[in-house]
């Protein structure tokens, strides 16, 4: 006979037994409980001032074309690191967002910035002959033309394309033109036309970002200690309570 699946059922208490209490799940140590304040004080320090720091030095490493993915890919990196700092010195409350706006702006503007002052202030007017054109359209179906180089005197040229003036379809090839070079051979060329990019401006917003990511994070900081101090405060009066009571 197949044995029967029927749910078991409890036994009804005696009359004025009482059934005894379940027992209480204990928590880990340390499961839900708030970071010290030397954890909070260490975890401000190194990420109010370690990540702008890191993200704005491989950002400009990412300059050259050459370490441009490598370099961005660290930065976004350190970037999320940055943002778990941001949640152990303040677990709660408002400060995720304004880090996450702020490390944005310094993704999208450090090496544009950066880029646009190397090659406005070290670039050198070029004669370069046009060896192909690449055609590339976007979302939006806007068409963009990226051209390989060379210079016209034979020199060698790094990173040896660029978009601008002059490349605008396959007909461009084998006529020449002028680009701004980096004699370093850092920055990849750029048209004499070229509109830059944050060209001015892009240094004061990327020191401006990473100010602000400092003070954000050490207030944050503060704020956290504040209610640390305030919480002991009231743990040791209720304490008190309890003695003299």
């Amino acid at each position: 006979m197949a044995r029967s699946r029927t749910k078991k059922r409890k036994r009804p208490l005696a009359e004025g037994v009482v059934r005894p209490p379940k027992p209480v799940r204990r928590r880990r140590p340390g499961k839900d409980r708030p970071p010290s304040p030397r954890t909070v004080r260490r975890a401000a320090l190194l990420t109010g001032l370690l990540v702008p720091v890191l993200m704005t030095g491989l950002l400009a490493i990412a300059t050259n074309p050459d370490y441009a993915v490598l370099c961005t890919v660290l930065a976004l990196l350190v970037f999320i690191a940055g943002l778990g700092g941001l949640m152990v010195v303040r677990v709660s409350g408002w400060v995720l967002w304004p880090g996450v706006l702020l490390g944005v702006v310094l993704l999208g503007v450090t090496t544009a910035g950066l880029r646009a002052e190397l090659i406005a202030h070290r670039g050198v007017e070029t004669e370069v002959i046009i060896t192909s054109a690449h055609r590339a359209t976007d979302r939006s179906g806007r068409v963009s033309w990226t051209c390989g180089i060379r210079r016209a005197d034979g020199h060698p040229l790094p990173h040896a394309s660029y978009g601008g003036s002059g490349c605008s379809s396959t007909a461009g090839i084998g006529t020449r033109t002028t680009v701004l070079v980096d004699p370093a051979g850092w920055a990849p060329p750029a048209a004499t036309d070229e509109d830059l990019p944050f060209l001015g401006g892009g240094l004061v917003v990327t020191a401006g970002a990473g100010v602000l990511w400092a003070l954000l994070t050490l207030g944050a900081a503060r704020r956290t200690l504040r209610d640390h101090g305030r919480d002991r405060r009231r743990d040791q009066g209720r304490d008190q309570r309890r003695d003299h009571g």
